[in-house]
């Protein structure tokens, strides 16, 4: 059985607009282990990001964490760290990669002053020490001349060049845990690819956990062991990667899933989720979250949130489809499915 790395227990995270508070990150929790590779989907405005940003205490003024506790290792309250404690566990215990590496680099630094700082911070080593272990990495990210890339700026590198390089610095302190943030959004597909299958690499090589954050079940499937899917701030289902695929069954799952296959499929009419996620000022204080765009609502959705029901060991649903324990009504819903 594999140890805990990161166990995240009704956390919840408000916003403050216009003097009043608002749920975006609702009684969320999930544990993920020592090694695993899980994954966060959802569309934009799901609060995928705020969760990562949560777990580092990096959250912007106006938002903070109002419920719950993130642990790591078992030992550490995340939540409950001061800033300064936080920068010993950012880049060394957790590093983070950002979708858009050229707002994450700085202009005005070459790329071996950029890397050095985070050996600096969180390590003790000379210069001539530093610089080698820099071109290593480089080396092991993919430049064929990382003495070269060294005294580089980063504009003077490629969308991949750079995501590179974010994840040449993430890894460098060979943290336990990698947030990787839409990481592969801004490049091209056969770039994308190449990045992926260095993540999974380099985090085989230094035993190091991933949580990869996106909107995209393309890079689920090719990256995760274990998925949550959330929306709306909420986790609606979380299972095994393969479990998910083979059987959704969460409302909001299946349509993320129908949007993907009817992208294959020239004969049918491109899929689409109706309506948008809503803002926080929009959601309902009570019922489900989905229940305004769900084509399978019921009265009790619209008043009461559903809680996680067990579908099986490996499998949790927020739906109340699956309130009498689920068989029953996941025959009557995929029947209801395949009708459509």
């Amino acid at each position: 059985m594999m140890s805990t790395l990161l166990d995240i227990k009704d956390l919840s995270v408000d916003v403050t607009i216009d003097k009043q508070e608002f749920n975006v990150v609702n009684n969320l929790s999930l544990r993920i282990d020592k090694k695993q590779k899980y994954g966060i989907v959802g569309e934009s405005g799901s609060g995928k990001s705020l969760t990562s940003l949560s777990i580092l205490n990096l959250l912007p003024d106006v938002l903070h964490v109002s419920n719950g506790h993130i642990m790591l290792d078992q030992t550490i309250n995340l939540t409950k760290l001061s800033k300064k404690e936080m920068l010993n566990i950012r880049g060394n215990e957790i590093s983070i990669i950002f979708q858009e590496p050229m707002t994450a680099l700085d202009p005005l630094f070459t790329i071996e002053h950029q890397i050095s700082e985070v050996l600096k911070f969180h390590e003790k080593y000379t210069k001539k020490e530093m610089k080698q272990l820099i071109i290593d990495m480089l080396d092991k990210v993919g430049f064929s001349r990382p003495k070269q890339i060294l005294k580089s700026y980063p504009h003077q590198l490629s969308g991949g060049m750079r995501q590179r390089v974010m994840i040449a610095m993430a890894l460098i302190c060979k943290p336990k845990l990698l947030i990787a943030d839409e990481p592969t959004t801004a490049l091209d597909v056969t770039i994308q690819a190449q990045i992926l299958d260095l993540m999974n690499a380099l985090t085989e090589d230094y035993d190091t956990s991933i949580l990869m954050i996106t909107h995209d079940l393309g890079v689920i499937a090719e990256t995760c062991e274990r998925v949550a899917v959330m929306y709306a701030g909420t986790l609606v289902e979380e299972a095994s990667v393969q479990e998910l695929f083979k059987n959704p069954t969460h409302p909001y799952s299946v349509g993320l899933l129908d949007s993907v296959k009817s992208l294959g499929d020239r004969t049918k009419k491109l899929y689409s989720i109706p309506g948008n996620v809503p803002t926080p000022a929009q959601l309902n204080e009570s019922g489900c979250r989905f229940a305004s765009r769900c084509s399978h609502v019921m009265d009790i959705c619209r008043k009461q949130d559903p809680p996680q029901f067990v579908i099986n060991d490996d499998h949790k649903s927020k739906c109340w489809l699956y309130k009498d324990g689920g068989k029953k009504n996941n025959e009557h819903y995929q029947h209801t499915i395949e009708s459509k």
